[in-house]
């Protein structure tokens, strides 16, 4: 028989789990990768010193709300820990004033962290996929059909190649394929759709200050803080589990274009000083800092995604008409059957795209 090849464009959470189960059932597996690094947005970056990792794209899980992640953290023997929230709250107006409340915010289910980061589930899933080819810094450049396979043109290590696929497996954001050379071309009320589904979190920046100690919880805060000022808008507590690695992070309300105009260099300042007028002094001298802004991503990011979401969108799956369909499977949180946009939208498209490929290859 035939031995059937899967091509899986992006290596996030829902590429690596659809890699690790379509290569369990005996396929063949190539796993491809725009950036550097698996993971996607999944990014927990290293804290100078420290084992502990500060997560810079998503960082928390809520059991009772996402069985699937759960599930995974659990088979993989990963541990996690409760979201910091001991201490008042703090509120800063626009004027600067600062309002202390006496309770921090009440998690209704319990937000929980990784140890670890979110990129402990990557690096759980990587040490799985000794079946899968994976191959990092390689680019989509098209897709095609020929009436026996999908072929794909590709830039690896700067160098144009060739491959071709029994069906291909998108993980790609709604915008990013849309901008993907298809031959024939995506039906146009298909690539209308996409273009017209923000990516998740694309238009957002988070800014992580490591400590020796969390200060603010000796001074009975939890770390927790909104403000009206900025350019942190949103501040949470983002040490690890012992309190040992102590970390601040917020998120930047700044919008993508400003941001961009002001640099990273002034943003950092900015934020330090927001962080001393909230929690003291002692914010202004952190060991380490690190700002990530995903908008400037162009693996994450379109134009369209420079302003960012105040809601949550409305997302729903988008199967593909004739003659893609069959050949070519949409996966990725934005195009999950439900919690679009979550981790758990990610697996959830993931084990939905598992099925339709099964589905399909039952027919050759």
């Amino acid at each position: 028989m035939k031995h059937q090849h899967i091509v899986i464009v992006g290596a996030g959470l829902a590429g690596l789990v659809a890699a690790q189960q379509l290569a369990r059932t005996g396929l063949r597996v190539t796993l491809l990768e725009a950036r550097a690094r698996a993971g996607g947005r999944i990014l927990s970056e290293p804290v100078a010193g420290q084992q502990h990792r500060a997560d810079l794209g998503p960082g928390w899980y809520w059991p009772e709300l996402n069985p699937r992640l759960a599930e995974l953290v659990r088979q993989f023997d990963l541990a996690d820990y409760p979201q910091w929230a001991q201490g008042a709250s703090l509120r800063e107006g626009a004027d600067g004033t600062r309002h202390t409340i006496r309770q921090s915010w009440i998690q209704q289910p319990e937000s929980m962290r990784l140890v670890g980061g979110m990129g402990a589930l990557v690096q759980a899933l990587l040490a799985r996929l000794d079946a899968v080819e994976l191959h990092l810094e390689t680019v989509v450049q098209s897709v095609a059909l020929t009436p026996d396979a999908v072929t794909l043109q590709v830039i690896r290590a700067g160098q144009p190649q060739q491959l071709t696929a029994d069906l291909v497996i998108s993980t790609l954001p709604p915008r990013l394929l849309a901008g993907l050379q298809a031959n024939p071309p995506w039906p146009a009320h298909e690539q209308q759709r996409w273009l017209a589904t923000p990516t998740w979190m694309a238009g957002n920046a988070k800014f992580v200050a490591a400590y020796d100690q969390p200060f603010w919880r000796d001074a009975g805060l939890s770390g927790d803080a909104g403000s009206q000022r900025g350019p942190l808008v949103e501040i949470h507590d983002a040490s690890d589990a012992a309190g040992q690695v102590a970390l601040l992070f917020g998120f930047i309300g700044v919008p993508a274009p400003m941001r961009q105009q002001m640099g990273e260099a002034e943003l950092h300042r900015l934020a330090l000083k927001q962080l001393a007028r909230l929690f003291g002094p002692q914010a202004l001298a952190p060991r380490w800092t690190t700002l990530k802004d995903w908008a400037q991503d162009p693996y994450t990011a379109q134009q369209q995604d420079q302003q960012p979401l105040y809601q949550h969108p409305l997302y729903t799956p988008m199967p593909l008409p004739q003659p893609w369909a069959g050949r070519l499977v949409l996966a990725g949180t934005e195009f999950a059957p439900e919690f679009g946009g979550y981790l758990e939208g990610a697996l959830a498209s993931a084990h939905a795209a598992v099925a339709q490929v099964q589905d399909v290859m039952k027919e050759y």
